[in-house]
Parts: C-alpha cells; structure tokens; sequence
C-alpha cells in the first residue's frame, strides 16, 4: 500500500499536490481548494506533534475503525466523514506558501519519527502516520481532481 515514506509514492502526490489551484472545484465535500491546503497542513502537524489534540478515541476508534481507515486498501467514504477541529485550525491566506507548508510537512513527517496521537484513532507508529498521511491526501486531491 502507498506511503509517504517511500519516496516515489511520496513524490507522486507532491506533484499531484502541485497541480491544484487555488480556483479549482470540489467534487463533492464543504472545502474549497484554499482551506483543503490549510486543513491537511494542520492534519500533518497533527502527525507530527506540533498541533496538540482532544483525544476523543474510544475502543472501536483505536482498533476497528483504526485499522479500517489506516491500514485497509478502502477507501474513506465521499464527504461523510467529519474533522477534529485541530484539523481545522488555519484559515486560508497566502496559497503558494500554504502548498509549500503541505510539501514541507509531507517531507518531514517521512524523515521525523512520530508516535503522535490521533484524536479518533489514539497513538500511530511512524508507519501508521505516513500510510495514514499518504491516504488522507490522496483523499483530498481527489476530492479536487487531482
């Protein structure tokens, strides 16, 4: 399964990342392409420790769902899902500085180990953060096209 700890895999969603603009139309879902870039740059500083969380994790989240969403092949469902507010915490501003942050953090969480806590899922291994951050921006850029 893809992940951004190998970089081929990794380089391939920068590009895609890359491609968006800033005018570009979701297919389905609330975000426009702006606050899409903001919300997976504070997604990855999430994974990476710098943005605290509210754990709201249960025995379900941390394991079932866990696995379902981290480590399974399928895919999240369209639009149903909602986000820790932490995972909300920018507001759009500068677009070539913010898909620069997203880059940047995308790199640095393939090269930081991270045993941060997800607010749904608990604690994540380093792997289980680079899958995750592979599929949740995979997700997102196909919610845009991309």
């Amino acid at each position: 399964m893809p992940t951004i700890l190998d970089p081929s895999d990794r380089d391939a969603l920068l590009q895609r990342v890359r491609r968006i603009q800033p005018n570009s139309s979701a297919l389905w879902g609330k975000f426009d392409a702006p606050r899409m870039v903001c919300h997976l740059a504070d997604s990855l500083r999430v994974a990476l420790g710098e943005r605290p969380v509210k754990r709201v994790d249960n025995f379900a989240t941390r394991t079932l769902v866990k696995w379902l969403v981290v480590y399974s092949p399928i895919a999240p469902p369209r639009g149903k899902i909602e986000t820790a507010p932490e995972m909300l915490a920018s507001a759009p501003s500068d677009w070539a500085r913010e898909v620069a942050d997203v880059e940047t953090l995308l790199k640095r969480l393939a090269t930081v180990p991270t045993t941060a806590a997800h607010p749904y899922f608990g604690p994540l291994t380093h792997s289980g953060w680079c899958r995750l951050a592979w599929k949740h921006v995979d997700h997102h850029l196909r919610q845009f096209g991309g």
